[in-house]
């Protein structure tokens, strides 16, 4: 039950989102209130809103803190995202759980650079970045400068990589132009989804970063509020982990 009651409020808030741009909290984070557990070392699956035994998860055994994204469905552009820390006992907190967006088209098991869907599966973080000044970042933090650019283009030796065309020769036919995509890249951390010897076509700029108040999808990446956001970059460490998954509960097995 609290994963569909999580679900329809996931949709109301994502309406009043694109419509008001307002941010919905859902329950207790709503409230500043902490998730409480049954006993045992592990939250059971109605101690949090998206009915997940973060326990489960593969990432549990790497991290003390996850962000889990669960979809409404392969084809679907929203999700609901929450965020977990693991306690001394081994149990799981929740410390919110919010509605945001995925890829336009959804999400896939098989990325590919244009197909404007978001890959699923277990990432970590490589950068944090931002036009807004550093919150005080826990992971080294670049505020954005002119002539920031993430390259896209799969022939470009920069492929999926940050440059400033002030200092980089251009190779490259196709890049973000980070200052202008605002209020989004307001608060910005970069999954390392295929930053290591990036494979051509494979897809780039993966991002988890604010929503933007007049669109319910993304190129790609995981959108959620930018309060949200803030919060993410004051506390992730560098072994932080993101889940990203479909829907439940073959989320469970992610």
């Amino acid at each position: 039950m609290a994963a569909v009651l999580g679900f329809f409020l996931a949709m109301a808030g994502m309406s009043a989102m694109a419509a008001e741009q307002q941010v919905i909290m859902i329950g207790a984070a709503a409230e500043g209130g902490i998730m409480t557990h049954s006993g045992g070392g592990s939250p059971t699956k109605e101690s949090n809103h998206l009915g997940l035994d973060v326990a489960k998860l593969s990432a549990a055994a790497e991290t003390k803190q996850i962000v889990a994204v669960v979809g409404s469905g392969m084809d679907s552009s929203f999700v609901n995202v929450a965020y977990f820390k693991k306690n001394e006992d081994g149990s799981w907190t929740e410390v919110f759980c919010v509605p945001g967006y995925c890829g336009h088209n959804g999400m896939s098991t098989d990325k590919r650079e244009g197909d404007r869907c978001t890959p699923t599966g277990t990432y970590g973080f490589v950068t944090a970045f931002g036009i807004l000044p550093d919150p005080g970042s826990v992971m080294p933090y670049k505020q954005l400068e002119e002539g920031d650019f993430w390259v896209d283009d799969s022939n470009s030796r920069y492929y999926n990589r940050m440059v400033n065309v002030g200092r980089t020769a251009r190779d490259w036919n196709s890049a973000e132009e980070l200052m202008r995509i605002t209020p989004s890249y307001n608060y910005v951390l970069a999954l390392d989804y295929n930053t290591d010897e990036p494979v051509p076509q494979k897809g780039s700029a993966i991002f988890l970063h604010g929503i933007h108040p007049e669109k319910t999808w993304t190129e790609g990446c995981i959108a959620i509020p930018e309060e949200q956001m803030k919060q993410l970059l004051q506390e992730l460490g560098k072994d932080a982990r993101i889940v990203i998954m479909p829907k439940l509960p073959a989320a469970e097995t992610e």
